[in-house]
């Protein structure tokens, strides 16, 4: 359940996120950081609790809220993203990234349809994949069980294998629909340019801002090679301009 628009706002203002609590020493400092208003400290100090304790959707959420108040909108879409995976359903949260992607000019593009985005984008990947295990587990149970029973119950077991069969092929459906995020980044700065070749010095092909999304290929030393859906751009950016939603260390965020 989402809190009162009233405790949302406060919990903007302060750095207490509506998204849980985060139970660190690093945590709670920043949150008094947010609140003095420094928001460079607080988020150094977020970084610090994400490394201490793990990814936590709240850490993420109020980490995004300070580099949006720094202005660096990149980092705090990048921040927000990675919130979504932990909690894809917080309303405060999808409401702060909408407003910075919507400041930042930096859209998400999709060929499909926004009520199958929304549908796929309900549940997060990891409730996705315990949703297939759990329906499989089940039908390999039920499949059991209505062997030995007789007639009356074995129609109740097989409605309800039906059932499992549905959210087995619903979560398997919305995997494979979803299985290119994990190749997805964010593109941190305002100057992060798309080269020809894997070089500081190569012909500049575009800048495609801060917060957009790119599809993350092959890297080449300090250089991604990535395509900005929707814009036919494609090349080579330096690392340090973009980073992976997904990382395998999701708490640096360069």
């Amino acid at each position: 359940m989402s809190p009162p628009p009233l405790l949302a706002a406060c919990c903007f203002l302060l750095g207490c996120s509506p998204l849980g609590a985060a139970p660190s020493a690093a945590f709670d400092q920043a949150n008094r950081q947010f609140a003095a208003g420094d928001y460079a400290a607080a988020a150094a100090a977020y970084e610090q609790a994400l490394a201490a304790d793990g990814p936590r959707a709240a850490v993420f959420y109020n980490l995004g809220n300070s580099y949006q108040r720094l202005g660096r909108t990149g980092p705090a879409i990048l921040a927000y993203e990675r919130a979504r995976l932990l909690a894809p359903r917080d309303p405060d949260l999808l409401a702060n990234l909408a407003l910075a992607r919507k400041a930042a000019a930096a859209f998400e593009d999709s060929d499909r349809h926004p009520l199958v985005e929304v549908a796929l984008n309900y549940l997060s990947r990891n409730e996705w994949s315990w949703l297939v295990t759990g329906s499989a587990l089940a039908l390999g149970g039920l499949a059991l069980l209505g062997g030995v029973l007789r007639r009356g119950p074995r129609l109740a077991v097989g409605v309800t294998a039906g059932l499992a069969s549905v959210a087995l092929a619903l979560g398997g459906s919305a995997l494979y629909l979803r299985r290119a995020e994990a190749n997805q980044g964010i593109v941190l700065s305002e100057a992060a340019t798309v080269r020809l070749s894997p070089f500081a010095t190569a012909e500049a092909l575009g800048t495609p801002g801060p917060g957009r999304i790119v599809r993350l290929g092959g890297q080449t030393g300090d250089f991604y090679y990535i395509e900005v859906p929707g814009a036919n751009l494609r090349g080579w950016m330096a690392r340090k301009d973009v980073a992976a939603i997904t990382p395998e260390s999701a708490g640096n965020i360069p």
